[in-house]
């Protein structure tokens, strides 16, 4: 009785150990966030995207008593985006940096205009001296041209 109880329980091992399959399954995750900062101007955009590629399968062998067999692996491939954050804010820094180049353009263009109203005044009162010049030489110059030594007929105006 002994012995069968001993056969008995050496098969049930053998079975036990036996009967479980060898499950050889591939499953490979690999996940991938990604930040990405896009700026236009004062407006910043972040994103963040989870990747998550995914490959499952199961590791196929001949179904014979062979040892070292051949393998195959039927893999399924499972690629999944999702966006995970996704804000859109206003840079305050840079919207202060942009308004303070814009007045100081305001401000350089400003004075270029008055340094030009400047100069044109300069010139316009320039060519005003030099034509009174003119005009005070012509005037001396007729004076000149008048007078007429003595014997000789003194010029008539014509106006």
């Amino acid at each position: 009785m002994k012995t069968k109880n001993i056969v008995i329980i050496l098969t049930l091992f053998v079975f036990a150990f036996t009967a479980q399959a060898q499950e050889n399954k591939v499953v490979k995750k690999e996940t991938t966030v990604k930040k990405v900062v896009t700026k236009e101007g004062s407006k910043v955009v972040v994103k963040e995207i989870k990747e998550v590629d995914k490959e499952t399968g199961a590791v196929i062998v001949a179904d014979d008593e062979n040892e070292n067999q051949e393998f195959n692996e039927a893999i399924v491939k499972d690629t999944d985006k999702e966006v995970v954050t996704d804000q859109e804010t206003i840079d305050a820094q840079n919207e202060a940096l942009i308004a303070a180049e814009k007045k100081r353009q305001e401000e350089a263009l400003k004075a270029s205009i008055e340094a030009e109203k400047a100069k044109a005044e300069a010139e316009k009162k320039i060519l005003e001296e030099q034509k009174q010049a003119r005009l005070k030489a012509l005037e001396e110059n007729r004076k000149k041209l008048e007078k007429r030594g003595k014997g000789i007929a003194p010029l008539k105006k014509d106006n």
